[in-house]
């Protein structure tokens, strides 16, 4: 990450982003195989100008105190209705992406009406999500929920994917330094154990290379000078 022209401001890679949401969602529990697209709703929240980095505490919290539930897909008519039983709307990002694919691969259209949805405001990330399918949806809200409508992306604009990666996100320092902080959270605590299984190595108590020629140049100074200093301590 490099420090922006305003030197409140920090403009992060689209690595460390993923990096520090991703541990953010490990941090609060979530579900192993919903952590990747979590992960990328958070992102594009930010991106899109959505509720983004200052509303990611609430959206975790949100998150963490919810489970996650079957949805019912049933349809009125020629149109198919996405019940989300009250779930985030990262929760139900993908899926409701995936009908609308699903359809428009099939039918040459697709149209989805989504209901009973938490934060729906959130659901436009899948404006930058169905880049990765060549779609664009178009979302309109009414009194029962949202109805998204899927077509060919032509736009020659850069996908938001290309965007992010070319450019990061321009993000408040002090916000983004307590989100790093927060996500370290998923961390195993810093120990002479841990450090000794950190890298693609394993070093045993006395500072000896496992399974790999003494005359190998990994440097050591790091592990040792915790022990020596008293920051980190041997396992007993």
């Amino acid at each position: 990450m490099s420090l922006s022209p305003t030197p409140s401001t920090l403009q992060v890679s689209l690595r460390e982003c993923r990096l520090v949401f991703e541990r953010l969602m490990q941090v609060i529990s979530m579900e192993p195989g919903m952590v990747p697209a979590l992960r990328d709703c958070a992102l594009y929240s930010a991106a899109l100008g959505l509720g983004g980095f200052g509303e990611l505490q609430r959206h975790l919290k949100l998150l963490e105190s919810s489970a996650a539930q079957a949805l019912a897909l049933t349809y009125d008519g020629a149109v198919k209705r996405l019940d989300c039983a009250g779930q985030h709307a990262w929760r139900v990002a993908d899926t409701a992406l995936d009908v609308l694919a699903d359809d428009f691969k099939r039918n040459g259209q697709a149209q989805l009406v989504v209901v009973n949805v938490l934060e729906p405001r959130e659901l436009q990330v899948i404006v930058a999500l169905a880049e990765r399918y060549g779609l664009s949806i178009n979302l309109v809200s009414h009194a029962e929920g949202l109805s998204l409508t899927a077509s060919n992306r032509v736009s020659p604009a850069p996908v938001w994917l290309d965007r992010l990666r070319l450019e990061g996100l321009s993000v408040d320092a002090a916000l983004w330094w307590q989100l790093f902080h927060h996500a370290n959270e998923a961390l195993a605590p810093d120990s002479f154990e841990s450090r000794r299984h950190a890298g693609s190595i394993m070093v045993d108590a006395e500072g000896r290379l496992v399974g790999r020629p003494d005359e190998d140049e990994t440097d050591l100074s790091l592990l040792m000078a915790g022990i020596e200093s008293g920051t980190t301590a041997p396992t007993p």
